[in-house]
């Protein structure tokens, strides 16, 4: 299915299962078959919404970098919360999607009943550093000369076929268009996701979580500083994920998504 945001961008989507509401936002260079083992997962006890973010999977194309904006792209939430009728979900994301979430609750308040922010990227609250964004860049450039195959090694960690790679990450990766997924991963990173000043006013049960280990992409000080900024947000330590099947990614997904969502919606 697809869903108009602007009038010439359309985002693929699905909405899976029966419960409460629960819109799972998946990370740089995701997309909606990237996220449908964890969104299966948990439609087990949620209805689930999930979809290819801008520029990413069968939602539409995008080569103008000034189109990648983090207030563009937690308006696309919110339009997609209104496009299936989801109200006052349970909002999850990792990595790109837990600075979507941020924004999104900065821009339109009180439309979540609850966030869970997993991994935040490291522009979550400021532009990545300088020389840090050098090397970023450098790194997807270097993959790019192989076009997608190169890409895949980059996001999956290993090259296609080989028996490291997973079968379903890398078939998740080849429904980008690879023009437009290059863009859009030089310039969602290269931005602050959203304004810290921004967190104190948020009124909404808020937990976060992440792992030590990543200071580069995910930092754990900067899930800790969201965690301190946000009234009554909670934040726990978990084992990093890097290295799992996107099976086992969808188990530990479900269990720390279900013990939050469980204390969440028993508050009312």
């Amino acid at each position: 299915m697809k869903a108009t945001v602007e009038p010439d961008v359309e985002l693929e989507y699905d909405v899976i299962g029966e419960g409460p509401d629960l819109v799972w936002l998946h990370g740089l260079s995701g997309s909606l078959e990237d996220g449908r083992p964890v969104a299966e997962r948990l439609a087990g006890r949620f209805r689930v919404l999930w979809y290819s973010t801008r520029g990413h999977g069968g939602s539409t194309p995008l080569l103008d970098k000034n189109r990648y904006g983090y207030g563009r792209i937690a308006a696309d939430l919110d339009a997609m919360l209104t496009h299936t009728g989801f109200d006052r979900p349970l909002l999850v994301g990792g990595s790109h999607g837990a600075n979507t979430i941020l924004r999104h609750e900065a821009d339109f308040p009180c439309r979540a009943r609850g966030l869970l922010l997993i991994a935040p990227g490291c522009n979550a609250l400021a532009p990545p550093p300088r020389h840090l964004f050098a090397l970023l860049r450098l790194q997807l450039w270097r993959a790019s000369r192989k076009g997608m195959d190169g890409l895949i090694e980059l996001c999956v960690g290993a090259p296609p076929g080989s028996p490291a790679a997973d079968p379903h990450l890398v078939a998740a990766m080849r429904t980008h268009d690879l023009a437009s997924l290059r863009v859009a991963m030089r310039r969602i990173p290269d931005q602050r996701a959203c304004d810290p000043a921004a967190l104190p006013a948020f009124d909404v049960p808020t937990h976060v979580v992440a792992w030590d280990g990543d200071p580069v992409i995910h930092p754990i000080a900067v899930a800790r500083r969201i965690a301190a900024l946000v009234p009554g947000a909670t934040f726990a330590e978990i084992d990093k994920t890097a290295g799992l099947s996107a099976g086992q990614v969808a188990d530990v997904a479900y269990d720390v998504v279900s013990a939050w969502a469980d204390g969440v919606l028993a508050a009312g």
